[in-house]
């Protein structure tokens, strides 16, 4: 058990991705602290998390709320005592033209995606410093590598955790700190259907096929490994993710002659 013992916040648990990492992580060893704005979901998902002998403590809140953010930081060292890993995994996607979206999605989006997270780690990282050890995991995407169309403010949000993330790893090197990026594009979960349009509302389809994609539980297994192994980042991607990935780096124009529109949108 790679994590026995130590204490794993995780917010967005309630589904996908948080929720595969919530029973992996627990049957690895952690006390767990499960956050979302469900509660009943958080439920569900702890009932499910049966492997491991630690604690797992249900604590529902909105991220982009800044008292809630503070009153659940108090809550967990109330219940748990501290904070071993912080994951940042609560998020909102998008689908809907740059032109076409509202500067109050772009700034939901941003608020959401970006310096929700950033808040939760400056909640956290004192205690961190103090004892000179902890870790961040941060759910971004492919989608923070390279553009990808209909996601224009959902690509900038990941695209600015890879850039605040690379460099507080480098600040937080003299305490033993660890920071771990995960680039997703293939756990199969619910992040499309719960998606914002251009003007606020809910995408409500489902991106995947039936067949597509792994499961959360599966990619909750190469994520924990790999934080165990200290990898600063990982990606979880396959197909034309991975490729749009390797092409990123070697052949950038190439790229975008592959990801760009071809006619004018709904013409």
């Amino acid at each position: 058990m790679r994590f026995k013992d130590q204490v794993v916040w995780i917010t967005g648990a309630s589904s996908g991705i948080g929720e595969g990492l919530a029973q992996v992580f627990h049957k690895e060893g952690a006390e767990l602290v499960l956050s979302a704005r469900r509660e009943s979901e958080l439920e569900r998902v702890k009932a499910q998390c049966t492997q491991g002998p630690g604690a797992i403590h249900i604590l529902p809140f909105d991220v982009i709320d800044a008292s809630a953010r503070e009153a659940a930081y108090r809550r967990t060292q109330a219940v748990a005592g501290r904070v071993d890993v912080l994951v940042n995994n609560a998020g909102i996607s998008q689908r809907s033209l740059g032109k076409d979206t509202s500067m109050d999605v772009d700034r939901r989006i941003m608020e959401v995606d970006y310096f929700a997270p950033i808040a939760l780690t400056k909640l956290v990282l004192p205690e961190m410093i103090a004892r000179k050890s902890g870790q961040f995991v941060v759910t971004s995407s492919v989608a923070g590598k390279y553009g990808v169309p209909m996601r224009t403010a959902y690509c900038a949000a990941k695209h600015a955790l890879h850039g605040y993330y690379d460099t507080l790893r480098l600040e937080l090197n003299p305490y033993n700190i660890r920071i771990c990026l995960l680039v997703i594009a293939g756990i199969r979960s619910e992040v499309s259907r719960h998606a914002l349009t251009g003007d606020g509302g809910v995408w409500g389809k489902e991106d995947w096929g039936p067949n597509e994609g792994i499961s959360a539980i599966e990619g909750g297994e190469i994520i924990v490994d790999g934080v165990a192994k200290g990898k600063h980042e990982i990606d979880i991607a396959s197909g034309t993710g991975l490729d749009y990935l390797r092409l990123k780096r070697e052949d950038p124009d190439l790229l975008v002659q592959k990801m760009a529109f071809k006619k004018v949108p709904g013409q």
